[in-house]
């Protein structure tokens, strides 16, 4: 019965058409984040040639290009800010989805009408989410594999690629729980239109409230990946800089910079350290929703939204 239903949801999201959109938009944020890369790097060595032809006309020797040594996946930084923004977005409305079609149409009510169980059916619709999100991350990843061989002009080494994959899997583990984000928001409210709005208000949060509350950063300087904090100076921002661990977003981001090696160098049980927060959230919405779902009364309806 749970494979049924997360057939279902499937079908469902693809005769809606939302599958194919939010598959359309990760793909083009992929390659958008391939194109600025290449944009970046051919600006950058034509800046380090027309140095080395004034250092050669005074006779100065050019010293070597600090460029020639940066990071592969160095290109596909963009990535660490587009899918925490874009991409989070996306998965709050596939989870909003999975279960306010149900809930506004009277399906949930028809579903349970019959001997279903509530755990199948609610592990249905979680396995029905991270199919779809999986199939997206996937054919991200092929764009990314794609614009490095076309960029860099050689296949990426297996290094290279396994931490691709890691930062692939990661990002689906994080897009999963703003999924579970939506389903919860639906659960926990009678009107859709409500049930998106607190979902974009817990992607507003943790987005960017908590990582300006643990940083001191400002929220335009929070999307950068790499700029550390600012909150040693202040008291108020070094006090509340200790719950910075518990930032999911800010923790993906450093920890996705650890991976694409694009950030400061860490052993390997720190950035999984930074990976924690992600998945405790994961199986915290879960196992809220399983018990949403178990106590939900779906003999009402909300079919006038």
């Amino acid at each position: 019965m749970t494979r049924v239903i997360a057939t279902q949801l499937l079908l469902t999201l693809r005769r809606q058409r939302t599958f194919l959109a939010l598959l359309v938009t990760l793909l083009v944020m992929t390659a958008l984040a391939g194109l600025i890369g290449w944009i970046s790097h051919r600006t950058i060595f034509k800046v380090y040639d027309q140095a080395v032809l004034l250092l050669a006309k005074t006779g100065s020797p050019a010293p070597p290009n600090p460029f020639d040594t940066r990071p592969t996946l160095a290109l596909l930084s963009n990535m660490v800010i587009y899918i925490p923004l874009i991409g989070a977005l996306m998965a709050l409305v596939l989870g909003h989805l999975s279960l306010a079609d149900d809930e506004s149409s009277g399906i949930g009510r028809m579903i349970f009408s019959r001997r279903v169980s509530r755990r199948n059916y609610v592990a249905g619709k979680m396995l029905g989410a991270t199919t779809a999100l999986a199939a997206i991350m996937a054919a991200s990843l092929v764009v990314s594999v794609v614009s490095l061989l076309i960029v860099n002009g050689a296949i990426l080494s297996a290094a290279d690629l396994g931490r691709l994959v890691l930062f692939y899997l990661l990002s689906l583990t994080y897009l999963m729980a703003f999924a579970l984000v939506g389903m919860v928001s639906v659960l926990l409210t009678r009107r859709r239109s409500m049930a998106l709005l607190l979902a974009l208000g817990v992607w507003l949060v943790l987005t960017f409230a908590i990582p300006q509350f643990t940083s001191g950063l400002r929220p335009t300087a929070s999307l950068n990946p790499i700029t550390d904090p600012v909150s040693t100076s202040q008291t108020f921002f070094d006090v509340t800089a200790r719950a910075r661990p518990l930032s999911v977003s800010e923790q993906y981001k450093e920890a996705s910079t650890r991976i694409l090696e694009i950030g400061t160098a860490e052993s390997v049980s720190a950035t999984t350290l930074r990976i924690l927060p992600t998945g405790g959230l994961v199986l915290v919405l879960a196992a809220l929703t399983v018990l949403l779902v178990d106590r939900h009364d779906y003999s009402r309806s909300s079919a006038h939204e």
